[in-house]
């Protein structure tokens, strides 16, 4: 027995199978298929490919900031619990939004 692992030397004395090295590989491929020209999430802008996500990041972030402005002088903000949580959430739910409505994703 490996004294540091606990598991019996036949364990690690079977021979390689021929299957296995597919069985790694195969997963990678089919996760990498998405990731062609067509279909990557990416947009050129400013001479570089910038990626979507990061957009509609950044329209959730304004949007929140925005709404935090309209809360403010209606006093919503003061009754919010946990404004950090509503606020990134808040951000979230708007970047989601533009990304469903913006790219269909």
């Amino acid at each position: 027995m490996f004294p540091a692992f606990g598991v019996p030397r036949a364990v690690f004395a079977q021979p390689f199978s021929l299957f296995a090295p597919f069985a790694l590989v195969a997963p990678a491929a089919l996760v990498l298929a998405g990731c062609s020209l067509q279909s990557s999430p990416a947009l050129p802008l400013f001479g570089a490919y910038f990626p979507s996500w990061l957009i509609c990041l950044a329209l959730g972030v304004v949007g929140a900031v925005l709404v935090r402005a309209i809360f403010i002088p209606l006093g919503l903000d003061d009754m919010l619990p946990a404004r950090l949580l509503v606020y990134t959430s808040l951000a979230a739910a708007i970047g989601f939004l533009a990304a469903l409505t913006i790219y269909g994703r």
